[in-house]
């Protein structure tokens, strides 16, 4: 291996430490706070399946874009699910642990089948749209699977199953999760237009700073620091 495919690997992971210790970061903030009962009441307009999953398919478009890889949007997912799995040296290991693991490798392994298909170019785009409806939508028919699978409801055993839990999340968390990740796209679009057209620079280089061992190093650290914080709390 020469020096410049050696700076083009630890460059992809670079990247990939990094994207998936802010995917840790964000699963152990905004995930946890998804889950408290005060949120119950708004049910899937505040759902950590709804929210989460769009927020971590526009970081794994990211790391598809920095890296050129499907394989680091897979391997990005393993460490936002080994992050999440160090709750067990708190709690221990059960399946409020071990389930949300799962499920983040899940979203990865989808999200890369969907970027083999669509083959964005850019991460703000149609194409990358499709990718996300199409991987959400293969993640929650396969969330129903796994459900059955440690024991969860049979969505086939019934036409009251399927209507209370199949098409709950089929198509009822499906379309909100689309909803919200077509309206965050469009306004992250708006803004970024509009800066360009304000012709507004950053004084730094992001590509440098994500680039950089000691940004994905402190980026794993402070993942793995507020993950444990959260559990003990």
């Amino acid at each position: 291996m020469n020096n410049e495919n050696r700076k083009q690997t630890l460059t992809v992971l670079l990247n990939v430490v990094f994207f998936g210790a802010l995917l840790g970061i964000l699963e152990a903030t905004l995930g946890t706070v998804l889950h408290l009962p005060v949120l119950d009441k708004a049910g899937m307009y505040a759902a950590s399946t709804t929210i989460m999953l769009p927020i971590a398919y526009y970081l794994m478009a990211i790391c598809y874009k920095k890296t050129g890889s499907r394989w680091a949007v897979f391997v990005m997912g393993v460490i936002a699910a080994l992050i999440k799995l160090s709750v067990a040296i708190v709690i221990g290991f059960r399946p409020s642990v071990y389930n949300p693991a799962i499920y983040i490798v899940v979203e990865s392994l989808m999200m890369g089948v969907a970027l083999i298909i669509f083959n964005p170019k850019n991460v703000l785009s149609f194409r990358t749209l499709g990718a996300m409806i199409f991987a959400n939508t293969l993640y929650q028919f396969s969330y129903l699977l796994i459900n059955m699978a440690m024991g969860g409801t049979n969505v086939f055993a019934s036409e009251k199953a399927w209507i209370e839990v199949g098409e709950k999340y089929l198509f009822k968390f499906n379309c909100v999760a689309i909803l919200y990740t077509f309206a965050s796209g469009a306004i992250a679009f708006g803004v970024m237009k509009l800066l360009e057209k304000a012709n507004v620079s950053l004084k730094f280089d992001i590509k440098k700073l994500v680039n950089s061992p000691i940004t994905a190093a402190v980026t794993l650290v402070i993942a793995f620091t507020l993950t444990l914080t959260m559990a003990l709390i």
